[in-house]
């Protein structure tokens, strides 16, 4: 404000040096007064003061004009001075902006950095994920192909024994009696098979569980034979019987196998009823494995993703199955 005021002080010094003063006009009285003497011209009084009251009117409006210039001066003074603290300040608060604007950037700069960090991590963390899940299905088919090894050892230890089911049970059951069970179920179903071959069991017991009176269906008679010849044709003797009976109460006759293997035959009970109204001679071989008969040829499936992919190309078998195929998948699930 101190430097306003000595530039408003030095334009008003300006401003009276400027216009025309009380001695400029004294001045110019007397060069004209002297003119007149030169040119020898009279003047009385009366024409003096006339002449006085009209110089004296000119030279008041002429300070009245000069006076209102100076204030419009001054006006534009202060609002160049008001324009020139405005900018000072702008200029101040861009500064201010140019600072926050660098912090920001350095800021920014960091994000990006971290950013960066952050997505190499992220890519290590997924390659260690796909190393985790292809060690995953390594593993689950090392299971896989381990259970099935497993089964088939276990169907092929399995291989000589015969199933009773639904035989009943009695207090003070052992083996003598269990294989004079065995003999009068031979001798009622296949006599003419107890004349030709003498079946002698080399194991025969219940499965393991307890006897409990309270038990809806009797446990199992296992039978294990010697050869695996006398199971098969003991199977063959009552495939053509079509049913076998235990003192006239009708039993199921079956080889024993794994649970795996039973639940995979239970599971092709659906498809296989299919196939057989469609007389297309359906037919379980051992231990689980599905065959048919379709154009002329006998195919065989160890699995039900085998059968899928093989009515891919038959539209007829395809929509015939569909059904049995979804309800089976679905209880896979």
């Amino acid at each position: 404000m101190t430097g306003r005021n000595q530039r408003k002080k030095a334009e008003n010094t300006q401003n009276q040096n400027a216009s025309p003063s009380k001695d400029d006009h004294s001045s110019t009285s007397t060069i004209e007064q002297g003119l007149m003497e030169n040119e020898r011209i009279p003047m009385t009084e009366s024409l003096f003061k006339e002449w006085i009251i009209t110089n004296f009117g000119e030279l008041k409006d002429h300070v009245v004009a000069q006076r209102k210039e100076t204030r419009n001066f001054e006006k534009r003074f202060d609002e160049i001075l008001l324009r020139i603290d405005n900018l000072e300040r702008s200029m101040s608060e861009l500064m201010e902006l140019k600072n926050t604007i660098q912090e920001l950037r350095e800021v920014c700069t960091g994000l990006n950095t971290r950013i960066v960090q952050a997505e190499e991590g992220i890519s290590e963390v997924k390659v260690q994920l796909n190393e985790i899940k292809c060690e995953e299905k390594i593993r689950e088919k090392r299971i896989k192909r381990n259970e099935q090894s497993f089964q088939e050892m276990w169907d092929y230890v399995k291989t000589p024994n015969l199933r009773l089911i639904g035989v009943p049970e009695c207090d003070g059951e052992n083996e003598s009696k269990l294989e004079n069970t065995l003999q009068d179920f031979i001798q009622e179903n296949f006599p003419k098979l107890a004349k030709q071959v003498k079946i002698q069991p080399q194991v025969i017991q219940r499965t393991p569980h307890r006897y409990s009176s309270r038990r809806a269906t009797p446990r199992h008679i296992i039978v294990r034979f010697t050869r695996v010849e006398t199971k098969g044709k003991i199977l063959r003797a009552a495939r053509e019987k079509g049913h076998v009976t235990h003192k006239g109460k009708l039993i199921r006759l079956t080889a024993d196998l794994s649970a795996e293997t039973l639940q995979a035959r239970r599971e092709g009970g659906p498809i296989f009823n299919i196939l057989k109204e469609q007389n297309l001679q359906p037919r379980i071989s051992y231990p689980a494995k599905l065959s048919f008969t379709t154009e002329g040829k006998i195919k065989s499936f160890t699995n039900k993703q085998e059968l899928r992919d093989f009515i891919t190309t038959r539209p007829a078998l395809q929509e015939l199955l569909k059904e049995a195929l979804h309800t089976e998948r679905n209880n896979q699930y």
